[in-house]
């Protein structure tokens, strides 16, 4: 026992970051959602609707918007140190030990009370996510159909319960800075399946999770004390005296008065220049240009471009000017797809595009000439196809999406949502996820390519709304597809 007491405490700071955490998280066994829902999604929308003057379903629709999207904010802000530091500042010095939960019949008694918690919630927004709130009081308000004031009411109400959860936490479980943050993180892997579904492109924009999100959940460990330097004296340079003291050179400037030949420094550099003026004349007169003349500019362009790719590209059935194309460098090899009909279609911007008879931009492009034709049509993509279990497109599907951006640079006013699913194969959550990705990336793509980014909203729905059976192989080919459903023309 005396042993055991003996134990250096530094080997126990020392211990792996890692079995901290999956310690804490089996032990806690928690999902924040739900018990945040629990406490807000019930007597608590009826008493703030009432308060508010909306209606309770809409109060408790924006609630349970806001949840994953308060959540989610402090996530991503906790995914960095200095953002970790700021969380577990504010949890510490605001006291926020969970003590508001009970304290919130009080809290909605009448407005007056109402409006105490408002402005503490205010005061957290303010210090955790200073950017983002009016942009996700405007979310909110669109989503569940309630005034941008109600809207920005209930942030402030959501927000410090949040934090207080957490806070409860750093009490009952003696969590640092790194506990706080993986704790939080942890809930990463459940963000969107807590989150609404026609919230979920949305609140990824506003709170800029694109890449947080497609990012692997790793554990977290910052530094707990003060970053030292490895030097043991801090050596502050001294500032150099000025020295006011008129000096003057030694130097001997008189003409050299000593017998014998001088040679002048502009000599050298004439001599050179000279040489080299020669060269190229002698190489102009002797050199045999008509070998340059003779050779064709198709020829050049399709050398090079043999030479990067290792394709073989025939360029001779080709006219002049179509010699030259842009391709991915950094594809091994280039694949000529077969001569498909292609029909020439004139765009409403004076361009001209060509495209396959009966593809996808093709009836696109048909279907936004016919001023009749509604709304809230969809398309289902072809020749748009992903690298496996990735939401890399492969480099022939590129062109897709760039002739949909060309066609949608053409009718400015359309606006569209991307729906990407997956076959069932493999874990429902994980398809979900990598259809949530793939959809971004289509719109990503779109975006590089011209396209302004608020006319494009996307979501990913894994496995749902199958089209085929997933019994064969052709049927899960069909399943795996990205629809395209205009929301405004």
């Amino acid at each position: 026992m005396n042993i055991i007491k003996r134990i250096d405490l530094n080997i126990i700071k020392r211990i792996d970051c890692n079995f901290v955490r999956e310690s804490v998280i089996k032990k806690l066994n928690m999902n924040l959602f739900e018990e945040l829902r629990e406490v807000l999604v019930g007597e608590v929308a009826s008493k703030a609707a009432n308060i508010l003057g909306e209606k309770e379903e809409k109060v408790k629709t924006a609630l349970e918007g806001l949840i994953p999207t308060v959540v989610g904010g402090l996530m991503k802000r906790a995914a960095n140190e200095a953002g970790a530091t700021t969380l577990m500042n504010v949890v510490k010095k605001g006291n926020h030990d969970g003590s508001i939960i009970e304290q919130l019949d009080d809290l909605l008694k009448n407005k007056e009370s109402f409006a105490g918690l408002v402005e503490k919630g205010n005061s957290v927004v303010s210090m955790l996510l200073p950017d983002k709130k009016s942009s996700i009081a405007a979310m909110i308000s669109q989503f569940a159909g309630v005034r941008n004031s109600t809207a920005t009411a209930l942030l402030s109400v959501v927000a410090p319960l949040v934090v207080g959860k957490l806070g409860k936490l750093v009490t009952s479980q003696g969590l640092d800075k790194n506990g706080l943050a993986n704790i939080i993180l942890d809930q990463k892997s459940i963000l969107l399946d807590e989150t609404p579904e026609d919230l979920q492109p949305k609140m990824i924009d506003v709170l800029g999770l694109a890449t947080f999100m497609i990012e692997e959940i790793k554990p977290v460990q910052f530094a707990t004390g003060t970053i030292k330097s490895n030097t043991t004296q801090t050596i502050t340079p001294k500032k150099p005296v000025e020295n006011t003291a008129v000096t003057y050179s030694d130097k001997d400037y008189r003409p050299d008065e000593r017998g014998g030949m001088t040679i002048p420094k502009w000599l050298l550099p004439t001599v050179l220049i000279a040489l080299v003026l020669g060269g190229v004349g002698y190489f102009a007169i002797t050199y045999d240009w008509s070998e340059w003349s003779n050779s064709s500019t198709t020829e050049s362009d399709s050398a090079q471009l043999e030479q990067v790719t290792n394709a073989t590209i025939d360029t001779t059935n080709l006219p002049q000017d179509t010699a030259v194309i842009k391709i991915d460098t950094s594809v091994g090899s280039v694949t000529v797809p077969a001569t498909t009909k292609e029909m020439g279609l004139n765009l409403p911007n004076g361009q001209k595009i060509d495209l396959a008879e009966g593809s996808f931009n093709y009836k696109f492009a048909k279907y936004l000439t016919d001023s009749s034709a509604k709304i809230n049509q969809v398309f289902t993509f072809d020749n748009l196809n992903f690298e496996s279990n990735t939401s890399t497109l492969e480099v022939d599907s590129e062109k897709t999406i760039q002739d949909l951006a060309e066609i949608m640079s053409a009718y400015p006013r359309v606006q569209v949502k991307l729906t990407c699913y997956t076959d069932n194969t493999g874990d429902s959550l994980q398809n979900r996820r990598l259809s949530l990705k793939r959809a971004f990336a289509v719109k990503n793509l779109l975006i590089a390519n011209g396209i302004k980014d608020l006319r494009i909203d996307f979501v990913g729905k894994g496995g749902l709304n199958p089209v085929a059976s997933n019994a064969t192989e052709e049927g899960k080919a069909k399943n795996r597809r990205v629809e395209l459903k205009v929301i405004k023309k």
